[in-house]
């Protein structure tokens, strides 16, 4: 793997695909639709990784869990992201519930995407996203050595 910086998205190949469309950066981005892979591209350690909530099936906790497990991961920075609907519509509550538990576990933020879609307009939303994801990727990683 190049040692080239860049954010990786773990999803699954439509969530990937809706992310590098919302995205409005040039940051280069990798992606992984399972847990193995995103496990295998975590060396060396990306600027941001970048989960959506549908992950391998319901797998984003076990790879958030993996990463601030990892001492030369735990302060790589995770953003948990609902690029696309799922297999039933989930209301606020339980998307409050999905930010909360990111947040409990480590994790650095949570955006629905569609619903910034849906608020700001596709522009907006995408300049959001990638304002985020840039500070994200900004915040120094933490000296291992």
């Amino acid at each position: 793997m190049s040692s080239v910086a860049r954010i990786l998205i773990a999803d699954t190949p439509e969530g990937v695909e809706a992310f590098r469309r919302a995205l409005t950066t040039t940051l280069p981005l990798v992606s992984a639709t399972s847990l193995d892979q995103a496990r295998a591209l975590l060396e060396p350690p990306p600027m941001v990784v970048v989960c959506g909530c549908h992950f391998d099936e319901g797998r984003m906790y076990d790879l958030l869990r993996h990463l601030k497990a990892t001492n030369s991961l735990s302060r790589v920075p995770f953003m948990a992201v609902r690029c696309v609907d799922g297999d039933m519509a989930l209301d606020d509550a339980l998307y409050e519930s999905v930010k909360i538990a990111v947040r409990a576990l480590g994790g650095n933020a949570f955006v629905d995407l569609l619903r910034w879609q849906r608020k700001y307009g596709d522009a907006e939303a995408g300049h959001r996203l990638a304002r985020l994801v840039e500070t994200l990727a900004e915040s120094p990683p933490s000296d291992t050595g």
